[in-house]
């Protein structure tokens, strides 16, 4: 039957190989159906192992972290023991100087870093002024003059800002006396 014509529908000839040809493109048209629906399960398969990885990273976040201070965690532990044994001031002051230089050698690590205070001038960004302080002889107005609480920064950010005290210029109580007046208003006398 190679070579004849049939006619569609709508009356427009076709060959006769048409139906094969129709049958060729839903196999193709279900493979690309089934194709469809197996990139679409790997996708919803790869959010959900991403989420998964994700709640684990938030989870284990600090574990660098609280490895590093395990060490620390022992040292105490040890301090503690031998202030039991032997409660003489000097090997408890060793122990606890030693405790805090391994503190500061982790957050050092971890790119953590004191704020500067003392001498410095006041930054709103970095400091909290718990107090104004009258400045004394070659202060300058708006210095730090005491740092209240260590302030630290990581990475650059600030995670606590320094408590601090600033220098502020002394307010003048020495009027002259004709410039005062008594509680009526009248100036007083000298």
């Amino acid at each position: 039957m190679a070579g004849h014509i049939i006619r569609d529908r709508r009356g427009k000839e076709e060959p006769e190989e048409a139906p094969a040809e129709v049958e060729r493109l839903r196999q193709e048209l279900q493979q690309a159906k089934a194709d469809y629906l197996r990139v679409l399960a790997d996708v919803d398969n790869t959010k959900k192992r991403l989420q998964r990885e994700k709640e684990e990273t938030g989870k284990y976040a600090a574990e660098a972290m609280i490895r590093q201070l395990l060490p620390i965690i022992d040292s105490l532990d040890q301090a503690v023991a031998a202030v039991d044994q032997r409660p003489e001031a000097d090997a408890i002051t060793q122990g606890v100087h030693l405790i805090y230089r391994q503190l500061l050698g982790v957050l050092q690590k971890e790119s953590v870093a004191r704020i500067a205070t003392i001498g410095q001038p006041f930054d709103p960004h970095q400091h909290e002024a718990v107090e104004q302080v009258e400045a004394s002889d070659g202060q300058a107005e708006g210095m730090i003059v005491e740092e209240v609480q260590v302030g630290y920064t990581m990475h650059g950010k600030v995670l606590r800002p320094a408590m601090v005290k600033v220098a502020a210029k002394a307010a003048d109580s020495t009027q002259p006396t004709a410039d005062r007046k008594d509680e009526s208003g009248d100036p007083k006398q000298a």
